[in-house]
């Protein structure tokens, strides 16, 4: 068990790297955000960005106290963001109105700052978030042209607008950690929060193409007088990673983080999320900078080593050519399960379909 504390999270960045803060101007607005970045980051490092966004009524920087991810980040190496939403809120779209700024916009800008100040891996960007930062996590999916490589959402679901309009144009690994006695995000779903947990999970199912029934694995409950216990749910045989931990009398709540600021219900304390999450995230990557033209016809990425393209049959003829102009691979048509590509060097790639020609890099 794991009990993470204010002065404990204080004292610890003292010895590793203090946190640092930084503000961008936003839609009218100076926006505020603290990072950390990993002691001896070299000049030719490309590091993965995780952004992990606070809930209702909170701060990025009460955030980063509560769930120490700079120890996470250092070990890892990987640098971590905490924006702070306007007025402690994220317009996540919610039932529920609390912000109506453009926070998408923000996040896509934040996105482009560490990778312009910090060369930081654009195959390799994360979201996170609790409550109504989940709530923005899945919005991100739904709506923003920027590929994520994956998130993950803790007590936060879809408002009711962004399940109606959801429309990813990236193929983003999902993780959903929910507890079933939440008290604020219900877990059937209400009209201040929106769609149940089952509900949603079934929207990526179906987006992803995965099985509709999840396979369950129990998981290690050491922790016999928290009075709850973990579950996972994997959806296998789709196009992205699909998974959720139900936790059954769990409430609205940091799993592993004994802590009052911010949350409601029991605290389950069979594993420590920030951990799992990280786990959970960092093989996921945008193998392919996925391109969409304006009509959203000619969308691809990859996964497990498959080209997928979004209204494939439309595909009367697609190229692969190298930047010496040689066509590396051809075909003239790609099935909806995807392409086998042949194994190629890492670099930068066109992709031709049809009459169009798109970049793509190959990690």
């Amino acid at each position: 068990m794991r009990s993470v504390f204010l002065l404990g999270a204080l004292a610890f960045a003292t010895v590793v790297r203090p946190q640092q803060m930084a503000t961008l101007p936003h839609d009218g607005a100076v926006r505020i955000f603290h990072y950390y970045v990993p002691s001896n980051l070299q000049a030719n490092e490309s590091l993965p960005l995780l952004i992990a966004l606070h809930g209702l009524t909170q701060t990025g920087s009460g955030l980063m106290d509560i769930t120490q991810f700079n120890a996470i980040a250092e070990t890892e190496r990987f640098i971590v963001c905490y924006p702070s939403g306007l007025q402690n809120a994220w317009n996540a779209n919610m039932n529920v109105s609390v912000s109506t700024t453009d926070d998408k916009g923000f996040i896509e800008k934040l996105v482009d700052y560490f990778e312009t100040n910090y060369n930081t891996n654009p195959t390799r960007r994360y979201l996170c978030g609790m409550s109504n930062g989940g709530f923005m996590s899945h919005k991100m999916v739904c709506e923003s042209s920027y590929c994520f490589a994956a998130i993950a959402s803790v007590a936060g679901v879809m408002s009711d607008t962004t399940y109606a309009n959801c429309n990813p144009l990236h193929p983003t690994p999902v993780l959903q950690i929910h507890g079933t006695a939440d008290p604020v995000v219900l877990y059937s779903g209400g009209p201040s929060t929106g769609p149940s947990v089952p509900d949603m999970l079934t929207k990526y199912q179906q987006f992803y193409g995965c099985d509709p029934a999840p396979v369950v694995t129990p998981m290690p409950n050491p922790n016999l007088t928290d009075l709850s216990y973990p579950e996972l749910h994997s959806y296998i045989n789709g196009t992205v990673d699909l998974k959720h931990i139900k936790i059954y009398g769990g409430g609205h709540q940091w799993p592993g983080i004994a802590t009052v600021v911010g949350g409601a219900g029991t605290i389950n304390m069979d594993f420590y999320s920030p951990q799992l999450i990280w786990n959970f995230l960092a093989p996921k990557s945008c193998s392919v900078q996925s391109v969409a033209n304006p009509s959203m016809l000619h969308t691809f990425w990859m996964n497990d080593g498959l080209l997928f393209l979004r209204n494939s049959e439309q595909v009367q003829e697609l190229q692969l050519i190298n930047l010496l102009g040689q066509t590396v691979f051809q075909a003239s048509a790609v099935p909806t399960t995807g392409t086998h590509l042949p194994s190629l060097r890492s670099g930068k790639y066109f992709l031709q379909i049809n009459e169009e020609v798109f970049p793509l890099l190959l990690p």
